[in-house]
């Protein structure tokens, strides 16, 4: 399954100030678009984030430091754009024990003068960090897609289709940090991804490198093997820069190694108070 999204964006203004040692937040605000295929950070329009547990942005790489520190949160993102609107919430929560549970809900409506389809998601994730560095897991998702054909000739004729499939993911992720460290070297993050949907089987890596405590350069390899359609390969390259504790920008472009055409492009701008 492919999934190709894209949006006119607007990034979120940063200027750069000078701030305490550590600076807490609970908010987040990311504005903007990312077209990848079939990456789990697929994203378009704009999110809010909302961190239950305070992040402390001080010495760790700023971009994951809700991640270094465990912070449980919940995020609802929204985009619209003709007659297609996208609605999905995600969950996550950390234990005291190193488990890790992730949920998510998505639902997306195309409305046609003669056609109507819902496409709804569910899934859950969990996981436990086998280590300060190491986090490894398996993920289930369940699709269900309505689909509704109305007549052409203006007729009372009406077909409905309905299909519903799963899907089942195992992952890992990396940090060369730790648990919540009290100061920054150079390091990395890497997730690993596998999923298999329905005759399809996605491979993905995901590798970011903190020069710096606010800016990282990562690279990003997605391949797909479809039993009836062959393969697909996409390679993005990316940066990620924090003007301040506040406010970032990330930029990413990639090419289909198999077509030689742009596979995908990242714009966001995110605002943390």
């Amino acid at each position: 399954m492919f999934v190709t999204r894209a949006a006119l964006c607007a990034l979120a203004l940063a200027t750069p100030t000078v701030f305490a040692e550590t600076t807490p937040i609970n908010h987040e605000v990311s504005i903007g678009f990312s077209d990848v295929r079939d990456a789990d950070d697929n994203f378009i329009g704009a999110s809010y984030r909302h961190y239950f547990d305070t992040v402390n942005i001080g010495e760790q790489a700023y971009a994951i430091s809700p991640y270094l520190q465990r912070s449980n949160n919940i995020s609802v993102d929204y985009f619209g754009i003709d007659n297609v609107d996208q609605f999905n919430v995600t969950g996550e929560w950390f234990s005291q024990d190193d488990l890790v549970v992730r949920g998510r809900y998505g639902r997306t409506t195309d409305d046609n003068r003669f056609y109507d389809a819902t496409l709804q998601r569910f899934g859950v994730d969990v996981s436990k960090f086998v280590s300060e560095n190491w986090e490894m897991g398996a993920g289930i998702d369940f699709y269900d897609l309505d689909e509704t054909f109305r007549a052409f000739d203006g007729g009372s004729d009406v077909q409905r289709f309905g299909d519903s499939e799963f899907s089942a993911s195992v992952f890992a992720r990396y940090t060369s940090f730790g648990f919540n460290p009290s100061s920054f070297k150079p390091g990395w993050d890497i997730k690993l991804k596998g999923t298999h949907f329905d005759d399809e089987l996605t491979l993905e890596v995901d590798a970011d490198y903190y020069f710096k405590a606010n800016w990282s350069v990562g690279v990003m390899a997605i391949h797909e093997n479809n039993d009836r359609f062959g393969s697909e390969n996409v390679i993005e390259l990316g940066t990620n820069y924090w003007f301040n504790a506040h406010s970032s920008i990330r930029f990413g472009a990639g090419v289909d190694t198999d077509e030689g055409t742009l596979g995908s492009l990242t714009l966001l701008g995110t605002f943390r108070f």
